[in-house]
């Protein structure tokens, strides 16, 4: 991914070959997670009762970064965290997890806090409190980006946007690859457009990146092929790719010259929080080894194995569990179409 998605192609690790090793730093954000299992997710005004809480450390970056860890992927977390008990304990776990945590960055603040509900169909609702994420400024990040010199920059908006523009800015001067996940979602720049190589957004962030409500959004994956290079160049994307997770239906993928869609595993979902990030560490641990069609469906594996438990830093799948998870499932139909011009 240094260059493009077919540079590093035959060197599979579930087949034992060559390993490839590329750097990539994960612009982290750590949310202290709260969360209620519920019957039914509440209107406004309504209380409803929960059967089941939990709590467990997450946030969009420490999930991608732990899932590309888990996968053995090259991966250093850039990690903002409270001077306070929630600091030092996801400190203290990462190196249990024999994650390097010298660029956990410990700042005078709480930690960030988020609670979310959970219903009987797996669906949620979430709100952040950014805390210590609110703190990581370009500073932090440009130092990590001269220590690391990673291949590739991963980003999502639970920091400041303003620290992801410098960032990113950095990162095409140097020539690295950069992803980004606007979530949660904010209107982006168009000087972030520009610098945003991959970028994954979920239906809810198609619909407000293309400026439309999701009643209006394709809605069959057969739409999908046929709207998003439309609705892309409505926007004026120049990217290299461009990713949208479609759910239970799988996602869909717009490149230069090819179309790609990728059905999902089919599973019976207990809770889909974390699902788009495990998604996203497994798509960019796949798209250093294995072809863009294949990386869609280990990217889809991940988040439907996460989709099938409560909870998401303890069950980020590692090579074998994956490997075993893709074994025991029917492969989901993928297509790929050429783009003509």
């Amino acid at each position: 991914m240094c260059k493009n998605w077919h540079l590093l192609l035959g060197y599979s690790v579930f087949q034992h070959r060559r390993r490839v090793s590329v750097t990539t730093l994960v612009l982290g954000s750590y949310v202290n997670a709260h969360c209620l299992q519920v019957l039914s997710l509440p209107g406004i005004g309504q209380s409803v009762l929960a059967n089941r809480y939990w709590s467990e450390h997450g946030g969009k970056g420490l999930n991608v970064g732990v899932g590309l860890k888990r996968l053995d992927a090259d991966t250093v977390i850039l990690l903002p965290v409270g001077d306070d008990k929630a600091g030092q304990d996801i400190t203290d776990e990462l190196q249990r997890m024999n994650i390097d945590t010298r660029w956990v960055i410990r700042c005078s603040s709480q930690s960030g806090y988020g609670m979310g509900l959970v219903d009987s169909q797996g669906h949620n609702l979430i709100a952040v409190f950014p805390g210590a994420n609110a703190q990581l400024n370009t500073p932090s990040v440009l130092d990590a980006l001269q220590q690391c010199r990673p291949c590739n920059l991963y980003a999502q908006l639970e920091i400041p946007l303003e620290t992801v523009i410098a960032a990113f800015s950095a990162a095409r001067q140097q020539s690295l690859c950069t992803i980004l996940n606007p979530s949660p979602w904010q209107p982006l720049p168009a000087e972030l457009m520009v610098m945003t190589q991959v970028m994954i957004i979920n239906t809810t962030e198609a619909a407000a990146l293309f400026n439309c409500n999701r009643q209006q959004l394709p809605q069959s994956p057969a739409d999908w092929l046929q709207a998003l290079p439309n609705l892309a160049g409505n926007i004026n994307w120049q990217g290299d790719w461009l990713i949208v997770t479609l759910g239970d239906l799988g996602c869909v993928a717009l490149g230069h010259d090819e179309l790609l869609y990728q059905a999902a595993w089919t599973i019976a979902a207990i809770d889909t929080t974390g699902a788009g990030d495990a998604f996203n560490a497994g798509l960019l641990w796949a798209l250093e080894r294995e072809t863009p069609e294949q990386a869609l469906r280990i990217a889809n594996a991940c988040g439907a194995y996460i989709a099938k438990h409560n909870g998401v830093l303890a069950h980020l799948p590692d090579r074998q569990t994956l490997q075993a998870f893709m074994a025991s499932q029917p492969q989901p139909e993928g297509r790929k179409i050429k783009r003509a011009f």
